[in-house]
């Protein structure tokens, strides 16, 4: 039997990368895939691999590429305004490149007189302090109905209350205005520190990036320095999510969203947040540390995790503290429209450590690369 397709063209961004291929792999695979996807790709090369996935021929969803990047702001509004969905995957902070995309929407929007849909990456990085792992804290977020504080819980605050100075909330708040303003619907869905290889045919084919970044960065710092590393004391709390299921979250808005009379929330009431657990950054490294000694990959026999120098952060994070900061909330909401995360224990994650501790290696031997925190978490 053949699927039956939502009938809705997207424009995409961000395929190549570990988020997009996961959310392409899971959209072309949902019980109702788009009619048409426009890829937005840097790389030429990669164009016949996308064109040619099975998933798409199965499900009648034909796949067109358009070789650009986020920098190439006509190209983005003119695909935008083509479209009746754009998912934005590629960047969380790259304000510019949103604003092409709004643009080309309200052309869409003032040419068929309805309302395209957005559906974008931002990240749990919004919520961060400013702790450098010297404590763990109690402030909440809900991406649903703020509570109270209780005697058993602390309050659950809302999105509302974040600075507009806080990670990515510029961006954000710029797509909020359009919803705001008529001109598309939005759905934000915030990933946390995402982990599992990506699984699917892009993958297998070399078309995306199948490592994540948090943890894999972590690994590769420690291999440089012959030993697990951290900021602070590594006491700050961050929440988790397996890529499997962060697929499910977005298949979930996807179909919920285009269906014929979508009854999920959009603009202030489209949040989602795609936090399944949470974990330490000290219990992190230290399982870090602990698959260093226990493979053999370091000379030194110490597991626990030492406190990165100023150099170290330098060489690995640009200078940033940001792998310090705490980031906590709740996912009501995802979770009210169905969701149902597999994988919500921070054994977990830490079982998945021990395996990315080797393949990390494997691929990469010591290299690092110096991050400047402008992905979607």
């Amino acid at each position: 039997m053949t699927t039956q397709t939502s009938g809705k063209s997207v424009f995409f961004t961000g395929a190549t990368g570990y988020i997009g291929g996961t959310v392409l792999e899971a959209i072309l695979n949902s019980p109702q895939p788009p009619k048409l996807v426009t890829l937005l790709i840097r790389d030429e090369k990669k164009s016949s691999g996308f064109q040619s996935l099975d998933a798409a021929k199965k499900n009648n969803v034909e796949i067109k590429t358009l070789i650009g990047s986020l920098e190439d702001l006509d190209k983005i509004t003119a695909a935008a305004s083509e479209h009746d969905v754009t998912i934005h995957t590629a960047d969380a902070d790259n304000l510019e490149g949103v604003k092409a995309i709004l643009k080309g929407q309200k052309i869409r929007k003032d040419k068929t007189g309805h309302r395209p849909l957005l559906i974008e990456t931002s990240g749990t990085g919004v919520l961060v302090d400013n702790a450098k792992g010297a404590y763990p804290n109690d402030i909440i977020y809900t991406d649903l109905n703020p509570t109270p504080a209780t005697k058993d819980s602390p309050a659950l605050l809302s999105m509302t209350e974040l600075p507009p100075t806080a990670p990515h909330r510029n961006v954000d708040l710029e797509i909020l205005a359009a919803d705001k303003a008529g001109t598309i619907k939005s759905y934000i869905v915030l990933p946390s520190t995402i982990w599992g290889k990506g699984v699917g045919e892009v993958y297998d084919k070399g078309l995306s990036n199948s490592f994540s970044d948090q943890i894999p960065t972590l690994i590769k710092a420690a291999l440089d320095r012959g030993r697990a590393g951290m900021v602070g004391e590594g006491k700050n709390i961050w929440p988790h999510v397996k890529i499997t299921d962060l697929a499910s979250l977005y298949e979930l808005v996807w179909l919920k969203a285009t269906q014929p009379n979508p009854t999920i929330g959009h603009g202030p009431s489209g949040y989602y947040f795609g936090i399944s657990g949470e974990y330490t950054l000290f219990g992190a490294t230290s399982r870090i540390g602990q698959a260093l000694v226990k493979n053999n990959l370091i000379q030194s026999k110490e597991t626990t995790p030492t406190t990165f120098t100023e150099e170290d952060l330098k060489k690995y994070y640009n200078g940033s503290s940001y792998m310090g900061t705490n980031s906590r909330g709740v996912a009501d909401r995802s979770k009210s429209i169905g969701w149902r995360p597999k994988y919500t224990e921070q054994q977990d994650l830490y079982d998945h450590i021990d395996r990315e501790v080797v393949r990390v290696q494997k691929e990469f031997g010591n290299e690092y690369k110096v991050k400047k925190f402008t992905s979607s978490y």
